[in-house]
């Protein structure tokens, strides 16, 4: 395994030379593939990467490469996502409201290919929740889809399924951590 270092974005210098590659990872992992116009790709974006990135800069982190080269990023944030408004736009933190005043803190894992299963997304999740931890935090939480492949990941690293619902016709289910100590 190649050693990478996992950095917050805040303190990254020069971000804006990263950007491409996060977009590239982010959008390679994506389950959306194609999109009626750049407008639509880019709100996208915006949605599951950009807001964390501008608004949460101290709760992004990234892995990087021996050198240089982005291998993965996480994004997330402390706040409960069903009572800030920066997360409206998502209905399904409403339904989950309940669930998210117990696992309020919420990321986002994705790493590029060439960088997967060597425990990588495991050191992102870890950084992420002793920091949400220390934040005072009592859980975190994933939304994903029922199936997915990252599923396995998170309850790999400590998740469980702690609710579940339909959502633009599929099921998506609610993955739980407690940081209690």
């Amino acid at each position: 395994m190649t050693e990478v270092d996992i950095i917050r974005w805040a303190v990254v210098p020069d971000r804006g030379r990263l950007v491409a590659e996060l977009d590239a990872i982010f959008f390679e992992a994506s389950a959306t593939s194609s999109f009626a116009g750049e407008a639509e790709r880019a709100a996208f974006r915006e949605r599951w990467l950009g807001r964390y990135l501008a608004h949460y800069p101290d709760q992004a982190y990234l892995a990087l490469a021996p050198d240089g080269a982005v291998a993965g990023y996480l994004v997330g944030s402390f706040d409960d996502p069903a009572r800030t408004p920066l997360f409206a736009d998502i209905a399904y933190f409403r339904s989950f409201a309940a669930l998210t005043a117990d696992y309020p803190a919420q990321l986002h894992v994705n790493l590029a290919p060439l960088w997967r299963g060597q425990g990588i997304g495991a050191r992102l999740v870890e950084e992420f929740a002793e920091a949400a931890r220390r934040a005072g935090a009592k859980g975190v939480h994933v939304v994903t889809g029922r199936g997915m492949r990252n599923v396995g990941f998170y309850l790999a690293n400590g998740f469980r399924e702690a609710g579940a619902l339909a959502s633009n016709g599929r099921e998506i289910v609610f993955l739980a951590r407690s940081l209690k100590e």
